[in-house]
C-alpha cells in the first residue's frame, strides 16, 4: 500500500479554537501514542494521540484538516461541530453526550481540550468516521483503524468502494478487503466510471455509474442499481449519442425514485423499491428515440428525445403533450431549436424549480441573452 503522510489539506474552519485559552491535560498523567489511521481511498495519515486514565483519543482539529473537514467551535467555547458530506457530528467539551447525524450517543468518555488541540475518544471518532479495526498495539505503542472516510474517492461510499469492471460487473470491496459482486450488467465499460450516489429520505440508496467514451467522449451509457440493506433491488441502463443531460433520480417533492431505460419509464416507491407506475417514452414523446427523464412530479413529466433534443411536457393524468420551446421561446429561437446542429440539436430549456402551481425554466442563450421563463401548470 502506498503511504501518503500529507493528504490533500482543505480550508478546514478551526480559526474559532485559537480563540480557547491553553489548559493542561486534568486527571492521571497521559502517554502519547502514535496513531495510522487507514482511509478508504488507501491512502494513511499520521499524528500523536493520547491516552489518559485508560482512554484512548484523537486530535479532533489535526485530522479534520487532514480530511479536510469542517470543524467549527461556538462561542461559548463548549460545542464542536464536525461537517463532511457523510457526517455531521456535535459534541460537547467534558461531556459524554454527542450527536451524529442527528442521532444522540453517548461516548464512552467525554473530549477534553489540551493546548490548542481537542480529543476525541478514539472509538467514537473512528466510528463517526466509518471507520473500523481500531486496536493498540502495545509494542510499537500505535493506534490504528481502517476505512476512514476521505470524501476524495468518488465510488466510495458508507464505508464501501464500489468498482463497476470493463465486463460491466459491479462489486464492493469493505476496509478488510472483501469483495462482492452486487450485479452484472452484461455491458462493456469503455473508460474511466463516474459514481454518483443518492440517499433518499427512507433509506434506499441510488447508484448511477456514468460511462463517457468514443471521440471526442460523444457516447454515454448510464448504469444505475437501487441497494435496499447491501442488496440491489432494481436496475437500470440506457445509452445516450451526442448529449449530456442526466436523468432524474428522485421526482421533484423527492418522494418517488425515477428509473428509466431510455424507453421505458419506471416510477418507484420509496422504502421498497415498488413499482408503482411505467409509462413508454416513445409513445408518450411521440419520437422514435431514446429519451432523458428530466422531471417527474405529480402531474407531469418533462422528458427529452435524444436526437431532437426538444424538452416536452406530459401530462401524467391525460398522456396529452405539449412542446416547450413553442410555449417558451421567441420565433428565432424556436428555429434556432429546431434547424441548429451545433453542439447538437434541440432548445436550450432547463427546468429549475417549482413553487406552488408555477414552473420555473432557465433558457440558454440561442440567439439572444440567457433568461429565466415561467409556466403555470396546465389545469391546476
Amino acid at each position: 500500500m502506498k503511504r501518503l503522510h500529507v493528504l490533500k489539506i482543505g480550508t478546514a474552519v478551526i480559526a474559532a479554537s485559537i480563540l480557547f485559552t491553553s489548559q493542561p491535560v486534568q486527571g492521571a498523567a497521559a502517554s502519547s501514542p502514535s496513531y495510522e489511521l487507514v482511509l478508504d481511498s488507501g491512502s494513511v495519515i499520521e499524528g500523536k494521540a493520547v491516552i489518559k486514565q485508560g482512554v484512548s483519543y484523537l486530535p479532533l482539529l489535526q485530522i479534520s484538516k487532514d480530511l479536510s473537514l469542517s470543524a467549527t467551535l461556538d462561542q461559548s467555547g463548549k460545542r464542536v461541530t464536525v461537517l463532511s458530506p457523510s457526517m455531521n457530528l456535535a459534541v460537547r467539551l467534558n461531556s459524554k453526550q454527542a450527536v451524529v447525524n442527528g442521532k444522540g450517543i453517548t461516548m464512552s468518555a467525554a473530549p477534553f481540550k489540551n493546548g490548542q488541540e481537542i480529543y476525541m475518544p478514539a472509538s467514537f471518532l473512528v466510528s463517526a468516521l466509518q471507520g473500523e479495526g481500531l486496536t493498540y498495539d502495545r509494542l510499537a505503542k500505535r493506534l490504528s483503524a481502517t476505512g476512514i472516510y476521505s470524501g476524495n474517492d468518488s465510488s466510495v461510499y458508507g464505508g464501501l468502494r464500489y468498482e463497476i469492471s470493463q465486463e460491466g460487473k459491479l462489486f464492493t470491496t469493505n476496509a478488510k478487503g472483501k469483495k462482492n459482486q452486487l450485479y452484472d450488467f452484461k455491458k462493456e465499460i469503455y473508460n474511466q466510471p463516474v459514481y454518483q450516489f443518492t440517499k433518499t429520505a427512507q433509506g434506499l440508496v441510488i447508484l448511477n455509474i456514468f460511462d463517457y467514451y468514443g471521440e471526442p467522449m460523444l457516447n454515454k451509457q448510464t448504469f444505475t442499481v437501487v441497494i435496499m440493506n447491501g442488496a440491489v433491488i432494481r436496475q437500470s441502463y440506457v445509452k445516450y449519442f451526442n448529449r449530456f443531460e442526466e436523468n432524474t433520480v428522485l421526482s421533484v417533492d423527492k418522494k418517488e425514485i425515477v428509473l428509466t431505460d431510455g424507453y421505458t419509464l419506471r416510477i418507484l416507491e420509496d422504502g421498497t423499491g415498488k413499482i408503482s407506475q411505467t409509462y413508454d417514452l416513445k409513445t408518450l414523446g411521440g419520437e422514435d428515440d431514446t429519451y432523458f427523464v428530466e422531471a417527474v412530479d405529480k402531474e407531469y413529466l418533462l422528458i427529452r428525445p435524444n436526437k431532437k433534443g426538444l424538452l416536452t411536457y406530459i401530462d401524467r393524468a391525460t398522456g396529452e403533450r405539449t412542446l416547450l420551446y413553442k410555449k417558451l421561446l421567441g420565433k428565432a429561437d424556436q428555429e434556432y431549436a429546431e434547424i441548429n446542429d451545433i453542439p447538437f440539436f434541440g432548445d436550450q430549456i432547463r427546468f429549475t424549480e417549482r413553487k406552488g402551481d408555477t414552473l420555473t425554466f432557465h433558457i440558454g442563450p440561442m440567439t439572444g441573452k440567457a433568461s429565466d421563463q415561467t409556466m403555470k401548470i396546465p389545469n391546476s
